[in-house]
């Protein structure tokens, strides 16, 4: 059972400050639903991989985190989501929040682990970290101002381990060296990295699917 303090609204400035200087920081969202136009960001979760993890719950209307807004639109620290579209978009759409300086393990898995389909975070535990995670609690009402502890350690569990995955996908990436194009599977990793960033503004703006993230139709010829 991982440890873990619970935050309503925001995080204390001391707490702010701990993960500014971090350099790298785990981010994950629990959301009422997938409809980018109708549906909320339930919580946050925030971890520096180590030993200081947190949930906020955003349950305010039109409530204004500070502190969470300050690093979520920080250059100085990275973060890493695993659903990286998903999350940046809600949490712009919801909370007026642009997340800046930002990577995302899905679409680094997609790029490297080729031999495979499955890129959701429960294989990527499986895979590299050798650990199975629970995902049953996932579908569960994230707006209750009371959540369980089942659902309280499901939703840390997702991001304590992010860090990790993430350092593994690298070493893959650095190893997998030149693909057939010439360039490097890091270069194509960081140029997918860049273009994905772009997307958010086109999501939010209602160019694509909100239910399923995509935004082909508008480059299709």
């Amino acid at each position: 059972m991982k440890k873990f303090k619970l935050f309503q609204e925001d995080i204390p400035q001391d707490l702010f400050e701990h993960y500014q200087n971090s350099g790298i920081i785990a981010i994950d969202t629990e959301l009422t639903g997938l409809n980018l136009f109708r549906d909320k960001v339930a919580t946050i979760q925030i971890s520096d991989g180590v030993s200081t993890h947190s949930i906020i719950q955003m349950s305010k209307q039109g409530w204004v985190a500070e502190n969470i807004k300050k690093l979520l639109e920080s250059n100085v620290v990275r973060k890493v989501f695993h659903h990286a579209l998903l999350d940046a978009s809600m949490i712009q759409q919801d909370l007026g929040i642009t997340v800046k300086n930002f990577r995302c393990t899905k679409i680094a898995s997609k790029i490297v682990r080729t031999y495979t389909e499955k890129h959701g975070l429960k294989d990527l535990s499986e895979e590299l970290l050798g650990v199975k995670m629970e995902k049953k609690t996932r579908e569960s009402c994230w707006f209750s101002q009371e959540l369980s502890q089942d659902q309280l350690q499901y939703a840390i569990g997702d991001v304590v381990r992010l860090l990790d995955i993430y350092n593994k996908l690298n070493e893959l990436i650095e190893a997998r060296g030149q693909i057939g194009s010439g360039m490097s599977c890091q270069h194509v990793n960081e140029e997918a990295q860049t273009a994905m960033q772009h997307m958010i503004p086109l999501l939010v703006s209602g160019y694509g699917s909100p239910d399923q993230w995509d935004l082909g139709w508008l480059f299709r010829y």
